[in-house]
């Protein structure tokens, strides 16, 4: 990548948003800061070009001006030299295919900033692994309204891994530290994604199916036998793939696991607090899919990830498997939201039918 860097944030939702507007402000060796691109919804676009890009937290707002905007890539002023790919899992293949142009140019490089397991690979098999830089964000973000993101933790950060050995991870954290937000890189991209699976899953699918709150569901000590069985099943998977837990900015994922290992009342503790500190009562994204009508959902790389592994390398993983069993149904209109909307019973009968000991 040249000395200033051409940054395309392509999918700006609240992350992508998030992203784009610390980067936007960074200042690099030499006070240099890299040319930001956010590709959005038309609404956002227009905020952004109006008023500018608007963060809101705890601690104060900042507004970004130096990001630019656009709703196609025809519109780019200059080709990227990195893409920050920020949308759904499932949308990957084919933003990968519109992307075909951006990504021909040698040397463009992408970081997946997807959750689940998966889309490194799918990028990859595009670009190759020494162009792609894996990635996650621990923190938690929404967008308010267009032009507006509002972050709800003060802690967190972005995960970094390369995904080939020559893959541009060291040029990309450069890029990150020097913006306000913390960095951390590892040196095995599927154990930070896995990682981030176990922060992604707690009280995600088992919210969007009976339509209550995280910190509902982690109230309930029935609710929390659901997740915390879950939980347990990824953990075992994560070790059937040679894979250890590993620390992520602002999360303690090893001693998480830990804690959901001992007994129940001390892990269900550790959880509210944890689902106060992150999400609470903000519905999580497999809700938000649910609820606007959306046919496809990441369930499919999160808890379907953990069913999928868990049957190819024999490790028991019931209640992954009807969770995602059931939210594909109710997504798909097989199944009625209304049989387990506020009835947790149902979904634990769906459970135990499937040999969970919940």
């Amino acid at each position: 990548m040249p000395d200033r860097d051409h940054v395309l944030v392509y999918g700006a939702g609240a992350v992508g948003s998030l992203v784009a507007a610390a980067l936007a402000e960074s200042r690099l060796a030499g006070g240099t800061s890299p040319a930001v691109t956010v590709l959005g919804r038309r609404p956002h676009v227009a905020s952004i070009r109006t008023w500018g890009l608007v963060v809101e937290s705890a601690s104060g707002r900042t507004v970004s001006k130096a990001v630019d905007s656009v709703t196609s890539l025809d519109d780019l002023a200059a080709p990227p030299d990195l893409v920050v790919l920020t949308v759904k899992a499932y949308q990957v293949p084919e933003s990968l295919a519109l992307l075909a142009g951006v990504l021909a140019r040698p040397g463009a490089a992408v970081v997946v900033l997807e959750n689940g397991i998966g889309s490194e690979a799918t990028v990859a098999g595009v670009i190759g692994g020494d162009r792609t830089v894996s990635g996650a964000v621990t923190i938690s973000v929404e967008m308010e309204r267009p032009g507006l993101v509002r972050r709800h933790t003060s802690g967190g950060g972005v995960a970094l891994a390369p995904v080939g050995p020559a893959a541009p991870v060291d040029r990309v954290a450069a890029l990150f530290r020097a913006s306000a937000l913390p960095v951390r890189v590892y040196p095995d991209a599927a154990q930070m994604k896995w990682s981030k699976l176990l922060l992604n899953i707690l009280a995600n699918a088992t919210s969007a199916i009976l339509d209550l709150p995280p910190g509902e569901i982690a109230r309930d000590p029935r609710l929390f036998a659901l997740e915390r069985a879950a939980f347990r099943e990824a953990v075992r998977v994560m070790r059937a793939l040679g894979l250890r837990p590993a620390a992520l900015p602002g999360y303690p994922v090893p001693l998480l696991v830990r804690v959901m290992a001992a007994p129940p009342w001390a892990g269900q503790a550790v959880l509210r607090r944890a689902l106060g500190r992150g999400r609470g009562e903000k519905m999580p994204s497999l809700w938000y899919d649910l609820e606007r009508g959306r046919r496809q959902n990441e369930v499919t790389v999160l808890n379907g990830a953990v069913a999928l592994e868990g049957e190819r390398h024999g490790v028991p993983v019931p209640v992954n498997r009807t969770l995602t069993a059931v939210l594909l149904a109710l997504a798909e209109g097989r199944e009625d939201r209304d049989a387990y909307r506020h009835k947790p019973e149902a979904l634990l009968d769906a459970c135990r039918k499937t040999g969970a000991r919940i």
